[in-house]
């Protein structure tokens, strides 16, 4: 069992720590997490302002084409996966999810098969209070699926992703599509 100190009810296997430290832990984590996106959005907009969208958006499939291989080796790290799989993947991509604040549900169609429908995407969010949301589906078109590709490659190379739906181009949710083959 990992002692985590989140607290999260959607982690069964964590445990919450005592009062005292629980509460300094969401102080943490908060500013943690606040600190990661305003550092993703002021990068990207500085240079953007220096040199254009496209210029911006190129360099942030970069960095988007690494950081998920990080995300997912610490969340194998921090719950304790040796393996790979469907399962394990799912284990571990709740990590993120959770971590950023997604409104999700998770779906499991057949036993190779499971679907994430997300109800609110913390990125979209953030676009949509910047007055960016123009911008959400050309962002989307280059990030998000690779971020996906890039975390499910880390459990098995016979692990396959698609996006069959998504919020940020009129769609009433984000449907993720993970099938082992």
């Amino acid at each position: 069992m990992v002692n985590l100190c989140i607290g999260s009810e959607r982690f069964s296997e964590w445990q919450a720590c005592d009062e005292g430290s629980s509460m300094e832990q969401r102080i943490i984590s908060e500013y943690l997490k606040r600190s990661y996106f305003a550092l993703d959005g002021l990068w990207f907009m500085m240079i953007e302002e220096e040199s254009s969208f496209d210029k911006a958006l190129e360099i942030d499939e970069k960095v988007w084409s690494v950081l998920p291989k990080i995300q997912a080796r610490k969340a194998k790290e921090l719950l304790g996966i040796e393996g790979a799989g469907l399962a394990n993947f799912l284990r571990a991509v709740k990590v993120k999810l959770e971590a950023e604040e997604y409104n999700y549900e998770e779906r499991e169609p057949g036993a190779d098969h499971v679907q994430i429908v997300i109800h609110e995407c913390p990125w979209h969010v953030i676009l949509r209070r910047a007055n960016r949301e123009h911008l959400a589906a050309r962002i989307a078109d280059a990030i998000c699926s690779l971020e996906f590709r890039v975390w499910i490659k880390e459990f098995g190379e016979h692990l396959k992703f698609g996006i069959k739906s998504r919020r940020c181009t009129g769609d009433p949710v984000c449907l993720l599509d993970f099938r082992a083959e």
